[in-house]
């Protein structure tokens, strides 16, 4: 649908212009091989040393332009995700992540198990691939500390926004709910396998104007959150007692 095809033809003829680019290679969907209509292209380039890539990234923003010159493009860097890391966003729909490597930085890792080589200088893509297919993902893991100070947070920001609806008020507890979700929702997704019943529960999210209708959220939300805490604390043994008596409180206060 976007034109990810085209992107990686000119891509491939783009690199095989540039001699300082020693290895290409596509990760993520394209690497694996599963990719749709909408995913976009995880790149990686490769260079021999630092001094190289500092040059080529210098210019990265006319590399990226040059994949499809005639079409329209914003691009910017995401130092926040990872360095030398430069996203376009080509308006003909398609999203390239370049990552700018070295040969020395660049250690075989699980996220690079499986991957599409578009150049191989002296078959060290290859090698690269070999030795990054035994690596292993990290699991994830949460401790009892970073449970409770996400616990804590989540009862604070819940009876803000449950106190504000009461009074009728849409507006205020809104970007609260928002920090509320932000903060407890993706770290309990993280370390809950897709297949548990908390994870999928943690998913249904809801907000609206009627302040009724989103009281009433809130109370499922609550029991959807103690389920997911309960489930993480059994699959980590975390050493986590909760306060029963106030939560308890807490729920039938809620249900009036």
């Amino acid at each position: 649908m976007f034109e990810q095809d085209r992107v990686i033809v000119r891509l491939q003829q783009r690199v095989a212009a540039e001699s300082d680019i020693l290895v290409c290679f596509l990760s993520g969907s394209f690497g694996r091989r599963t990719q749709d209509a909408f995913s976009d292209l995880d790149v990686a380039l490769v260079f021999a040393d630092e001094k190289r890539r500092a040059a080529a990234y210098s210019r990265r923003r006319e590399f990226a332009q040059s994949v499809l010159p005639y079409v329209p493009a914003r691009a910017f860097d995401a130092d926040h995700v990872r360095p030398y890391f430069y996203v376009t966003l080509y308006s003909n729909g398609a999203k390239v992540d370049y990552r700018y490597e070295t040969k020395e930085t660049l250690q075989p890792n699980p996220w690079d198990k499986e991957i599409r080589l578009l150049k191989d200088s002296e078959g060290w893509g290859a090698s690269f691939q070999v030795a990054a297919a035994t690596t292993r993902l990290p699991q994830p893991t949460i401790t009892a500390a970073e449970l409770t100070t996400l616990d804590n947070r989540f009862w604070v920001m819940l009876w803000d926004v449950y106190r504000l609806l009461l009074r009728g008020d849409y507006d205020k507890p809104y970007p609260i709910y928002l920090q509320l979700l932000h903060f407890t929702i993706p770290s309990l997704l993280a370390v809950l396998p897709s297949e548990e019943p908390a994870h999928q529960s943690l998913l249904d999210i809801t907000y609206g104007r009627d302040t009724r209708a989103t009281i009433e959220h809130l109370r499922r939300l609550l029991t959807v959150y103690l389920s997911a805490r309960a489930a993480v604390v059994q699959r980590y043994n975390l050493l986590f007692t909760p306060d029963r008596a106030f939560e308890i409180a807490i729920q039938n206060l809620l249900r009036k």
